[in-house]
């Protein structure tokens, strides 16, 4: 028997936030960054309560949030007894919301106390699609560690283009393709299903229409809310079809190497699209869909390569990791442990091919050198 799920409850449009203003708690987290706190991106939150909520604001959430800083954010939880939980940001402060849930959760059980905390998520970024999905990866020294429940499902999405404008074009180069990552690797799955590759199609589409044009003005507001849509739709497609080892390789480099989460996924794509072959017939048929040259599986398959190497080139995205900057004798030295770590990682379970070893290897060369 198959699932597909459809939580959270999703409001979008520019009213969305007016949704807040109909919350009658009485004690309100906030889980979000000090670049939220500082650009005062929180007061519309904050003006939204009502005046009698009492609240609590976790700022200190920092890029690949790091087991130290949930344990923190667990500490003010713990102290504060929330009865609503707002997670605002990027895929840092929305998943270390979640860790945060995920292990009072833990923490209720073993006390046997039957309590649930209603969860809000409000994305500032469109790429991770976490506000969607019941998975949260945080960092432990330099391994990335993926956390899977349903209990860290949030109960509303609030999707905004208020906070999108003021992105710097990087990083909205990075998130975007984040979320092709997450549309592509979801079509491709194993686990697919037609509810979840309907969705991770449409998301594909919206990112080949509208992501150069909102990384080149970010101030246009149909393709910004199109990349935002495009995010929303490919999480909610990997959370019901799981991703590949394009994650599972990025986990690895980006907390290896410090390499932005969705920046890693764009440089490993092409070759991880290469070594798929028992997906080339969904290649070709994302490359239909697209318009793209697409007579043949090999030629639809070689087509959605060329459109992501070209987009990449346009969003200013390195064709390797030797060019992104990476020590090669670091790099060779960490091979093994990159292998372990690969293996071990939950995407890879629906990946379309089984590598072994060498071919692994193989690819992280690949990956490395760009050829």
């Amino acid at each position: 028997m198959k699932e597909f799920r459809l939580q959270p409850k999703i409001l979008f449009g520019e009213d969305s936030l007016d949704y807040l203003k109909t919350l009658e708690y009485k004690k309100v987290m906030i889980v979000t960054d000090e670049v939220m706190t500082q650009l005062k991106l929180t007061d519309f939150v904050t003006n939204s309560l009502s005046s009698t909520t009492e609240i609590k604001i976790f700022d200190k959430v920092e890029p690949n949030p790091s087991m130290t800083t949930i344990e923190n954010g667990l500490k003010d939880f713990i102290d504060f007894e929330p009865q609503c939980i707002i997670a605002l940001g990027g895929g840092s402060p929305i998943d270390a919301c979640k860790a945060i849930l995920y292990f009072s959760y833990e923490l209720y059980k073993k006390l046997k106390v039957n309590k649930r905390i209603f969860f809000i998520a409000i994305p500032t970024t469109s790429g991770t699609g976490s506000e969607v999905t019941s998975y949260s990866v945080v960092t432990k020294g330099e391994h990335k560690i993926a956390l899977a429940n349903d209990l860290m499902l949030p109960d509303v999405a609030l999707l905004s283009t208020k906070f999108l404008g003021a992105l710097p074009a990087k990083v909205v180069a990075d998130t975007g393709m984040d979320v092709l990552t997450h549309a592509l690797e979801a079509y491709v799955s194993t686990n697919a299903n037609p509810f979840a590759s309907s969705l991770a199609i449409k998301s594909i589409k919206l990112i080949f229409e509208n992501l150069v044009t909102h990384y080149n003005d970010r101030k246009i507001e149909a393709p910004k809310e199109n990349v935002q849509f495009a995010s929303c739709m490919a999480g909610i497609a990997f959370d019901n079809s799981s991703l590949g080892i394009n994650h599972s390789i990025a986990h690895t480099v980006g907390a290896k190497f410090h390499i932005a989460h969705g920046r890693a996924n764009a440089i490993i794509m092409p070759y991880v699209i290469e070594v798929n072959t028992e997906a080339n017939k969904k290649y070709y048929e994302v490359s239909r869909e697209l318009g793209l040259p697409a007579d043949s599986i090999e030629e639809g398959k070689f087509s959605l390569l060329s459109f992501v190497r070209i987009l990449k080139e346009k969003l200013g995205i390195e064709k390797c990791l030797k060019d992104y900057g990476v020590d090669f004798e670091t790099f060779k030295r960490e091979i093994p442990n990159m292998l372990s770590d690969i293996k071990k990682d939950i995407c890879t379970t629906y990946n379309p091919n089984k590598l072994s070893d060498e071919e692994y290897i193989r690819l992280l060369f690949k990956i490395y050198f760009g050829e």
